[in-house]
């Protein structure tokens, strides 16, 4: 039974009955769900049990009721909460059965935002794992609003924040393919540089195939496996699984530039980039991720 189903069934069948019955005006104002962890991607196992998995919510309270009720909220509920549920223990760290957000505060402490974002600024300093999980959040119910708001308005990058960070994967992926593994790495042959390279290349291509795809990336212990989930990633996965078990430079080296091909093409296809950008600069992709910086820096 993976996790989130756990959680959800934990907070329908135990905790909105509580709230219901010991706090009945607040139950008609909260928001509950679960946003962060491997159980929110469907990609907990085994190994992730020993932290926030299972019986465990949050909710999600406005400012004033944070203030006046919140602390309350919090020592009864996890004072009470049954654990194990259902055969299911929550233990180790983040032990908490329930968790307690004000709104704001919340906002403020993990996005670095006191209200949506308004201008490129706001969006820099929210860390983009954070809004990748944000968009991608299990909200069970959400009675006023207030976060549902606050989602819509960072669900996804304005346009030339997007082009930005293209630009910015792009030349991580010429960089430490085209440029530095392809041209320089394979004459080398250290092999601790070799495999930094691929490391960088492989995730900026991750990356760089999300940012498309018009979403955020996540923290990269889950960036394989949301990478997986999208449309056409399956050939990009099998020359990048190639990459990494081979040994062979020369083939490796192949296969890097293959890769790269590909991208460039999917920029062209999604309209990004017209592969006309005036410059000499022989590599496509340096080319394009100067093209995308130009039109990111155009608004």
């Amino acid at each position: 039974m993976q996790g989130l189903e756990i959680a959800r069934d934990f907070f329908f069948r135990w905790g909105l009955p509580y709230l219901r019955r010991e706090f009945p005006e607040l139950s008609a104002r909260i928001a509950a769900g679960r946003v962060f962890g491997s159980d929110v991607l469907g990609a907990d196992d085994e190994l992730s049990r020993d932290h926030n998995w299972g019986p465990q919510f949050e909710l999600f309270l406005s400012a004033d009721d944070f203030e006046n009720v919140g602390t309350v909220v919090s020592e009864r509920m996890n004072r009470e909460a049954p654990n194990p549920w259902d055969g299911h223990r929550l233990a180790g760290h983040g032990s908490q059965s329930v968790i307690v957000h004000g709104i704001p505060q919340w906002f403020r402490d993990g996005f670095s935002l006191t209200h949506p974002p308004r201008q490129s600024s706001d969006w820099r300093r929210a860390p983009e794992s954070h809004l990748y999980f944000l968009r991608h959040a299990a909200i069970w119910v959400d009675e006023s609003g207030e976060l549902s708001s606050w989602r819509t308005a960072l669900h996804s990058y304005p346009r030339d924040i997007q082009l930005s960070r293209l630009s910015e994967e792009c030349f991580n992926v010429w960089h430490y393919g085209q440029y530095n593994f392809v041209e320089r790495l394979t004459r080398r042959g250290d092999p601790l540089a070799v495999a930094q390279s691929l490391g960088q290349f492989v995730e900026a291509v991750m990356r760089l195939r999300l940012l498309l795809s018009g979403d955020f990336t996540p923290y990269w212990k889950w960036l394989a496996h949301e990478f997986r989930k999208l449309g056409g990633a399956a050939r990009h996965v099998a020359l990048m699984e190639s990459l990494l078990q081979s040994r062979d430079l020369d083939e490796q080296a192949g296969l890097v530039s293959a890769i790269c091909r590909h991208v460039h093409q999917e920029l062209l296809d999604a309209g990004v980039i017209t592969g006309q950008f005036a410059t000499y600069h022989p590599m496509p992709l340096y080319r394009a991720h100067l093209e995308l910086k130009a039109k990111a820096e155009d608004g």
